[in-house]
């Protein structure tokens, strides 16, 4: 089963001599896929042990043989044993998550990134590493499924480029489809930050606020994933014997996507850490108008309570010194008509002055921050 979590720790157990491959916690069985190919055909042979690979690769010019499922040990040190790998590289196949990194021995290349897809909740990742040498090219991946359907169906067609038979352009055209894999991730982003502006302007809820941070969060957890894409492409030049300079052009560009990526993780931060300062600043608002609310109300009522309190003392009318107004025939009504000119007269007050606008101060506070 896929990982949902975008960071996961995984370390291998204290103790073990360098070079031993140790099957990750988890992991599903391998399924072994190959292409074999050259510019005129191709050949999807089933596979049914490792063994079987020498086969096709002796036929063929060009093999791709991928790997999903990391639970056999054996599987991955005989397919290290037959294309000559290291077996420092092929422990890192195993220790998972790895940070991303291209690595250069005698006879071929080692790179390994991190692969997103869209998940139902949270975006899935998962660590692919690929070696290259001379004709040949290994992928091993966690799972089953992975964004190179693209590759796969160039290959099928017969595309030229593709099918020659250089390892190093194959290599690159699976990291190229790696890299364009987190645009439609990074777009789906875009639009949930979108929608939440929205909601945090119309009726700011602290529910919006968890949304905010749990995609900072996820944003964060890609950006550690992105940023050393970006370093272990720039070690790869002109010095790097198995790569030819025709490749390195087509790796520069895929360098340039990953740092498009990193400045659009960069630009969502920016804009979630705006929503959070709006949505304080609107709590704050909304504070504000409610306390002006309780003002007006307790300032029109505090002569009104004045005026019951003092009738309400109920003095005897026997002496001169008492209140007059307490036998008078038509004192209720006066009283209750001066209660009511005070109370209308304080709300066209209040209301003069704009604080029973609300309408209005919202349409200003919008436009205060549209500009």
């Amino acid at each position: 089963m896929r990982k949902t979590r975008l960071l996961y720790k995984a370390h291998p157990k204290a103790g073990l001599a360098p070079g031993t491959l140790q099957a990750p916690k988890g992991a599903v069985q391998p399924v072994i896929t190959v292409f074999a190919y050259d510019v005129d055909g191709i050949e999807e042979p089933k596979i049914d042990s490792v063994a079987d690979i020498e086969i096709y690769r002796r036929k063929w010019p060009m093999i791709w043989v991928n790997v999903d499922g990391l639970a056999d040990a054996k599987v991955i040190a005989e397919l290290g044993e037959m294309f000559g790998l290291h077996a420092l590289a092929l422990e890192d196949v195993l220790h998972i998550p790895q940070r991303a990194k291209v690595e250069e021995y005698e006879n071929h290349m080692f790179a390994t990134l991190r692969m997103v897809r869209k998940g139902e909740d949270v975006p899935s990742l998962e660590q692919i590493s690929m070696f290259w040498g001379k004709n040949y090219l290994l992928t091993f991946q966690e799972d089953i499924g992975d964004v190179f359907n693209g590759v796969r169906e160039r290959l099928r067609k017969g595309g030229k480029r593709t099918r020659m038979a250089h390892a190093d352009y194959m290599a690159y055209a699976l990291i190229d489809a790696i890299v364009d894999g987190y645009f439609p991730v990074l777009e789906s982003y875009g639009d949930r930050i979108d929608e939440l502006e929205e909601i945090i302007l119309e009726d700011p809820a602290e529910s919006a606020m968890a949304h905010v941070h749990k995609i900072r969060r996820e944003l964060h957890a890609l950006r550690l994933c992105v940023w050393p894409i970006r370093e272990a492409l720039s070690r790869i030049n002109a010095d790097t014997k198995l790569v030819r300079k025709e490749t390195l052009l087509f790796l520069r560009d895929c360098h340039d996507h990953v740092i498009q990526i990193l400045d659009i993780i960069e630009n969502y931060r920016d804009r979630l850490s705006s929503l959070s300062d709006l949505y304080f600043s609107s709590i704050s608002t909304r504070m504000n108008e409610v306390i002006k609310v309780l003002t007006v109300i307790t300032t029109i009522f505090m002569p009104l309570t004045f005026i019951v309190g003092v009738y309400g003392m109920n003095f005897n009318t026997d002496y001169p010194a008492n209140m007059p107004e307490l036998n008078h025939p038509h004192g209720y009504v006066i009283v209750m008509s001066v209660m009511l000119v005070i109370f209308v007269g304080m709300l066209i007050f209040f209301w003069n002055l704009g604080w029973l606008d609300t309408k209005k101060s919202l349409a200003e506070l919008e436009e205060e921050e549209a500009g």
